[in-house]
């Protein structure tokens, strides 16, 4: 399995955003955002960002909008992101997003795509371990469904095992 597969999965999602279905009294844009942002996150969970990471989540984005989004607005896009992460703070982020991944019932969506951010360059660290679980909870994603989520991601990318 590959990358590809990963972004086949975001498909669904991405059809919804584009034509603006999504949970009732949901809002397209925030789910977006929340999405894209959970991935972010947990690339930035170990202080860096790598081009691995940086390269997954483009793409992702991408695929999420159609392929319709113009270079410049893709590093807006991630350099808001950036932003947001220094002036509230992580755990506040996690929170954010968690709670935005609930209120639009996506929690499943935004955590497989943040965990195949994370096994794009050295798998899955405890450091963005500790990201994912952090979204999950404020999800309402439990341990157990995250722990299935991370290890299908893992499968489908043929990546290594996450941290014990």
């Amino acid at each position: 399995m590959s990358l590809r597969t990963v972004l086949d999965h975001l498909a669904p999602l991405a059809r919804s955003l584009r034509k603006g279905r999504v949970a009732e009294g949901g809002d397209p844009s925030l789910l977006f955002n929340a999405v894209v942002e959970a991935g972010y996150l947990v690339a930035a969970a170990d202080g860096t960002v790598d081009a691995a990471e940086l390269a997954t989540l483009k793409r992702a984005i991408l695929t999420l909008t159609g392929d319709d989004l113009p270079p410049e607005d893709l590093d807006t896009l991630v350099d808001d992101l950036i932003d947001l992460r220094k002036s509230e703070g992580e755990a506040a982020r996690c929170r954010a997003v968690g709670e935005l991944l609930a209120a639009h019932k996506a929690g499943d969506e935004g955590l497989y795509l943040a965990a195949a951010i994370a096994y794009a360059s050295n798998g899955l660290d405890r450091k963005e371990l500790a990201v994912l679980e952090r979204i999950a909870h404020a999800a309402g994603v439990s341990q157990a469904a995250l722990v299935t989520l991370a290890t299908q991601v893992r499968e489908d990318l043929g990546r290594r095992s996450i941290p014990g």
